[in-house]
């Protein structure tokens, strides 16, 4: 009997599974005839506010343990972020990096808001990364400089941030910049020493992983605009209802604020969210980010998510209710570089807006960010029937390098509790009539032929979200399952959470170069009723940065050929 009852269930699952897929596949034209109420959603801020953040930075700043170690060398406070509690309260600690100049250390050091604790500097091994503070003064430096300066003062070139964003030389970390022609010539990629307040110029006109080309050939025009520093707050509680009940909760953090390796973050950070009130997500971002050029040409590149750019949200009816959160008016949308070509804007952090884009009213949140001169956009959709959109698209500036072909790769890391933190895993193969049980840590490969996905089952009862692949997503394996890409590292993971709500582990990747390295997290432990972690690489190919809209644009939906990403669909909710 008992088998009998499970092969029941199993059908039942598979045949609300083929419902559920059906569904999600119906026109947008269908949907669209459904008279669906707009949604009212609700910002509050959450945590430290800027103020407070500047009060400590200034109070760690001025501690006579730091004043003793950096009080008498070139340096600067690099980056803050906060450390979050187990409980979910707001953060109480935070952690700071600095740089010394002058003898190229790093240096961290941790507190408390309430400023009781003591303040101890400790000297750690790490590239803190490249501050918005320091783009700045490295333009200042070459807008004062006797071979430079007169063409930037004349409006004859641009100055920009470049890849790689640093280069050591003799065990001296150098900032790059890219110093780009508007008329004919070459662009060039120097480094500044801020330890001994020069210019470097390399040979070739750039650092070995980068490359020199004429102005005009790939990629758009860079605006110019900067980007924030690492660590600039912007966290805030969101609550979407419908018909007076809640339809999603959780709490956003901007892209300077999020998670991951302090010196790459990870993008638009979602924390438990949940769906009419139960929980799907404790936690949802992309902490690995990275690009490999055919030949290597170029790089590869390890990039960061933190820095973000300028892109369009209007202004006019809108709402700012949190330091870099934008709620746009009725019928109002954001658009970015990789919509509309276009690199300038009038708002840095996460625009929200509503759309219907097939699935019915969707929540649509997005941010632009700079690494060098690629221009990154992250959105996160979620629709009022349960499917959230997790994407990602990948435009660049003008440049040396981004004619030449390349593959851009995105890990997002899903950290499901559906319903609550214990949870099963199940493997989905069209044409096949039943799912499959995964009971251990396991990496797997796409495959579009079986439209293989995965069920994060709630252990003790029927809710479920669904993952699925979309074409565009690429695979590091051909069709015949034969691995082609070994930089890629792989399409999916299934890992079992380690740690505590406030202190994470595994949240990245223990990379020792700029390729993803998840391997090391498949150790064979059960996934069978634990908390799941589901990582999913996501790989984009691409031939020129000169066209990055594409005509698949026409609802102004962050999508084409240009944008990855998932759905991540309710069942049996």
């Amino acid at each position: 009997m008992k088998k009998l009852s499970r092969s029941i269930s199993g059908l039942v699952i598979g045949l609300t599974l083929v419902g559920s897929l059906f569904a999600a596949g119906e026109s947008k034209t269908n949907r669209s005839k459904r008279a669906e109420k707009a949604l009212e959603v609700k910002v509050v801020p959450w945590g430290p506010t800027q103020v407070e953040i500047e009060v400590a930075q200034r109070r760690i700043e001025q501690s006579s343990s730091v004043q003793s170690v950096l009080g008498g060398v070139n340096h600067r406070m690099m980056s803050f972020e906060y450390i979050d509690n187990d409980n979910g309260a707001a953060p109480t600690r935070f952690r700071i990096i600095f740089y010394d100049y002058t003898n190229d250390k790093s240096y961290v050091t941790e507190g408390d808001f309430a400023g009781k604790e003591t303040i101890n500097l400790r000297q750690v091994s790490l590239d803190p990364g490249v501050s918005g503070e320091e783009l700045d003064a490295a333009t200042n430096m070459i807008a004062g400089d006797a071979t430079f300066g007169s063409s930037y003062k004349a409006g004859t070139i641009r100055l920009d941030g470049a890849m790689p964003p640093t280069t050591y030389v003799n065990g001296e970390r150098l900032v790059n910049m890219l110093i780009t022609p508007l008329s004919e010539g070459l662009n060039e990629v120097v480094g500044i020493s801020f330890k001994n307040n020069r210019i470097v110029r390399y040979e070739n006109r750039t650092p070995p992983t980068s490359e020199a080309a004429p102005e005009g050939s790939c990629g758009i025009a860079s605006s110019g605009g900067g980007s924030t520093q690492n660590g600039t707050a912007g966290q805030y509680q969101m609550t979407v209802m419908q018909d007076g009940t809640p339809l999603w909760e959780m709490l956003i953090i901007r892209p300077s604020a999020s998670s991951g390796n302090v010196n790459e973050r990870s993008g638009i950070e979602v924390r438990d969210v949940k769906y009419k009130g139960k929980s799907v997500l404790k936690r949802g971002h992309a902490p690995v980010l990275n690009v490999q050029y055919v030949g290597n040409t170029c790089g590869p590149y390890r990039d960061w998510q933190y820095a973000e750019g300028n892109f369009n949200a209007p202004d006019a009816g809108a709402s700012n209710p949190a330091p870099g959160i934008r709620v746009l008016g009725a019928g109002q949308i954001a658009t970015t570089a990789v919509e509309s070509g276009n690199d300038a804007g009038n708002f840095r952090g996460v625009a929200i807006y509503q759309q219907d884009a097939g699935f019915g009213n969707e929540l649509v949140m997005v941010s632009e960010m700079n690494a060098g001169w690629y221009r990154y956009v992250m959105e996160w959709r979620f629709a009022a029937d349960g499917t959230i959109r997790p994407r990602y698209g990948f435009g660049s500036t003008t440049n040396g390098c981004v004619c030449n072909p390349r593959n851009h790769h995105v890990y997002w890391r899903f950290d499901f509790d559906v319903v609550q933190p214990n949870n099963k895993v199940f493997k989905i193969e069209r044409g096949r009539k039943f799912q499959t049980p995964l009971n251990t840590e396991l990496a797997l490969l796409r495959n579009a032929t079986t439209n293989r996905s995965l069920l994060i089952q709630n252990a003790n009862g029927d809710e479920a979200y669904q993952i699925t692949s979309n074409l565009i997503d690429g695979s590091v394996a051909n069709s015949a399952g034969v691995i082609t890409d070994t930089y890629g590292a792989g399409d999916l993971w299934v890992t079992k959470f380690q740690g505590t709500a406030g202190s994470p582990l595994e949240i990245d990747d223990p990379n020792s170069g700029s390729a993803a390295n998840l391997a090391p997290w498949i150790n064979n432990e059960s996934i069978n009723n634990q908390d799941v972690v589901v990582w999913y690489g996501a790989h984009q190919y691409r031939t020129d940065a000169s066209s990055l809209t594409n005509s698949d644009n026409r609802d102004n939906i962050l999508r084409g050929i240009h944008v990855v990403g998932p759905d991540l669909r309710p069942v049996r909710w």
